[in-house]
């Protein structure tokens, strides 16, 4: 078999195995949570976020014991970018976006200085095992700080319009169990297989690492988030599209990086200043449509669009 439609094959096949157990583990841990008596709210905003963002995570973690830092750090770095510039640009496109949930208009000022933390620990292009407990610390206070939000305040001021999570999922702890192991093995196998074939394929073409995990690997695990933000979107809810890409990329920056950190030490080789100031700076763009009740309209949607594509024409050698 040539060697290039084997790489194309384990890339597919990873990509595949995360989508569907990503599904897996978020159905079994959103219910299981649900029966153990957390509100549908929180489990909407921790449990479902935590669980979106174990295909990255996992491909970090796997890119990080190889001592492949610029896959960890790209898809990361990579990732934040889409989730903003792509996924909210086409958003857009499809339906002006305006911000109503109080949730979502303070999590992005806050996505703009974990945002900024990052890019000032990545001055010297490597996050340490201190580095990565000190993220993961920031996610924890973080997921806390909104569990005791969400009990302070009404119901109605929380309210994430397009929000699915079920008032009554049924009582099957076992189901539950197994389709939370269920994806949780087959999580692990998909992030193998991508982050061999990623690997394999900067190899046969020449390119480096981070190139290859700031564009195929983060466009491959992003596509759930993008699904996710189309949607909500087309059914015009704006909160949902809004939330979904920043909370994940809060979740990237102190979930992913931080657990990948923990596990092994990680050089950010192959990444440019470039890369963190395009994250930064799309990252801000976004804070006065929030801050000011502003609509993202279309206009502005084509404006990330072009940022994307013009950060991919960048990137890419010609």
């Amino acid at each position: 078999m040539p060697e290039l439609l084997l790489i194309t094959l384990y890339i597919i096949g990873g990509l595949a195995l995360l989508y569907f157990g990503a599904d897996w583990l978020v159905k079994g841990a959103m219910t299981l949570a649900l029966n153990l008596g957390l509100s549908p709210l929180i489990v909407g905003l921790t449990v479902v976020a935590l669980g979106t963002s174990v295909p990255e995570a996992l491909v970090s973690v796997q890119a990080a014991i190889g001592h492949q830092g610029g896959i960890a750090i790209g898809n990361v770095v990579g990732s934040n970018i889409l989730n903003i510039a792509l996924i909210l640009g086409l958003s857009a496109l499809i339906t002006p976006l305006k911000v109503d949930s109080h949730l979502v208009k303070a999590d992005v000022p806050l996505l703009s200085g974990a945002t900024f933390m990052l890019v000032v620990l990545l001055e010297d292009f490597h996050i340490s095992r201190m580095e990565g407990a000190f993220l993961l610390l920031c996610i924890v206070g973080y997921i806390v700080g909104n569990i005791l939000t969400v009990k302070k305040t009404t119901p109605e001021e929380n309210k994430i319009k397009g929000m699915e999570v079920p008032e009554d999922p049924g009582n099957n702890f076992w189901r539950d169990i197994a389709l939370l192991i269920v994806g949780i093995i087959t999580l692990g196998f998909g992030s193998n297989f991508l982050v061999t074939g990623a690997v394999d394929l900067a190899r046969l073409w020449g390119l480096s690492e981070a190139l290859i995990g700031l564009t195929i690997v983060s466009i491959g695990t992003g596509t759930p988030e993008l699904a996710t933000a189309l949607m909500a979107a087309y059914r015009k809810s704006a909160d949902l599209a809004i939330g979904n890409a920043v909370g994940s990329n809060l979740f990237n920056i102190m979930f992913v990086l931080g657990l990948a950190g923990l596990v092994a030490p990680l050089d950010a080789i192959g990444i440019n200043s470039s890369d963190l100031y395009v994250m930064l700076a799309v990252t801000i763009l976004l804070l006065p449509t929030v801050w000011t009740g502003r609509i993202l309209d279309r206009k502005e949607g084509f404006l990330f669009l072009a940022i994307y594509f013009g950060y991919l024409y960048y990137l890419w050698p010609a």
